[in-house]
């Protein structure tokens, strides 16, 4: 399956609508006639008119409202879109309980805090200037995308004001306080349910966050996944779950979710079966398994302890305590990679044997993960098609094996000096007894 996020992108966004709730909707009711349910809402105004995809602009009312909800707040959020090649389109929604639409966004651009705060923007202008709102989004429509770690300013206001369109570098990690996602699963989620978390992701199980408000449960389940980081999620994945398609829910395959407290109410333990939830209002994790301990001890002490250390997490800090466990774990990939004359090949057991004693165990069970074939498959490919590459979990990876040869050399250092101390003590003792 490969990476989820599409390469040759052109626009910097593919759909822009507003939706209308469907007023006295009952979700879980047929129509009077004997039909299928309502829909959640209409799509009232939408841009480009052109937009065709019948699958995104039926499903797109449902995520714009997953579930009933009462806030007087507005509420932004992302949901997730796979397409039939697997590749993730990305939603970003704002609810406005002031004009009690939704205003939807669709992106195959992964940039969040670029979209979530474009959207209040939108909301602000469309409000003002109707006119100067259809404007902007056919010029942003219409400019093409930046290069990576470039931007691109789009004017608005005659002229007087403008949105930036900030374009990631392409290994960039998830960073505080610029990141929004990691802002909200920093604050929202200890320590401890993020290492239970991680370790379930690397389980494969079934998991589920919920909460009661969008965007905390949006943000929280794209920041956990970021932690999987260089592997990519290869199951079902869908940051909020409409109420219309909690049947997902008793998927008896893997996947990670985020299902709105209120669906989540709906459905029993039964129809459920054996999940790991998390709920990121009241911190409490759930899980039938013992993953965290299935994890080598050494790894799950160093999360532990460099989490626990609150006061240095500025800056992608947080995402490289969680790289540098996965860099333990796989980081020694290419010393199980054989070279044959036309291509290169992976040799698990190779791999295994290569590592240290008390990670093999769990290297083991790894070498079962899809996330963990499909990123030495995408590894291979790389090195087969002869492109180098240097993303930031090889440079971590040489910084990792670089500390530990310097640790090797201090050892020997170390006991060859003590050696040399003991003989020459040894030596004056002997001299002061002959004396």
């Amino acid at each position: 399956m490969g990476s989820r996020i599409k390469n040759d992108v052109k626009k910097l966004f593919e759909f822009w609508c507003e939706v209308s709730p469907t007023q006295g909707l009952e979700r879980g009711t047929s129509s009077r006639s004997g039909g299928p349910a309502a829909p959640a809402g209409v799509i009232v105004e939408s841009f480009p008119e052109g937009f065709r995809d019948q699958e995104v602009l039926t499903g797109i009312p449902s995520f714009a409202f997953p579930c009933d909800t009462t806030s007087t707040s507005v509420q932004t959020y992302s949901f997730v879109h796979t397409t039939g090649d697997s590749k993730w389109r990305f939603g970003f929604c704002r609810q406005d309980p002031r004009t009690n639409t939704a205003m939807v966004l669709i992106t195959y651009l992964p940039w969040h805090d670029t979209f979530l705060k474009l959207l209040p923007v939108l909301g602000e202008l469309k409000r003002t200037d109707p006119n100067g709102f259809r404007t902007f989004l056919s010029e942003a429509y219409n400019q093409g995308i930046p290069d990576c770690g470039g931007s691109l300013k789009v004017y608005y206001s005659a002229g007087q004001s403008h949105f930036t369109f900030e374009r990631p570098l392409q290994f960039q990690l998830p960073s505080m306080p610029e990141n929004h996602n990691l802002n909200l699963y920093y604050n929202f989620v200890e320590p401890k349910e993020m290492i239970a978390v991680f370790a379930a992701m690397l389980a494969e199980r079934r998991i589920i966050f919920t909460s009661r408000h969008l965007d905390r449960l949006s943000s929280c389940i794209q920041a956990a996944n970021a932690f999987l980081y260089p592997m990519v999620w290869q199951h079902i994945f869908i940051p909020v779950l409409p109420w219309e398609f909690k049947d997902y829910l008793g998927a008896p395959m893997p996947y990670l979710i985020g299902v709105p407290e209120p669906v989540l109410e709906t459905v029993t333990s039964d129809e459920l079966g054996e999940v790991v939830i998390l709920n990121c209002d009241t911190k409490i994790f759930e899980s039938p398994f013992d993953d965290v301990h299935n994890l080598p001890t050494e790894i799950v002490s160093q999360l532990k302890k460099h989490l626990n250390h609150t006061h240095d997490h500025i800056g992608d800090r947080i995402s490289k305590i969680f790289l540098n466990a996965l860099v333990q774990l796989i980081g020694g990939y290419r010393d199980a990679v054989e070279y044959h004359e036309n291509s290169k090949t992976f040799n698990s057991q190779k791999f295994i044997e290569s590592r240290p004693a008390h990670l093999r165990p769990f290297l083991a069970k790894m070498m079962d993960l899809q996330i963990f074939a499909q990123f030495i498959d995408d590894r291979l490919k790389m090195l087969n098609s002869g492109l180098g590459f240097s993303d930031e979990f090889e440079l971590e990876t040489v910084r990792y094996a670089e500390k530990k040869k310097r640790g090797r050399n201090y050892a020997i250092m170390k006991n060859l000096k003590d050696k040399y101390l003991g003989k020459r003590s040894l030596s004056r003792l002997f001299a002061k007894s002959n004396t």
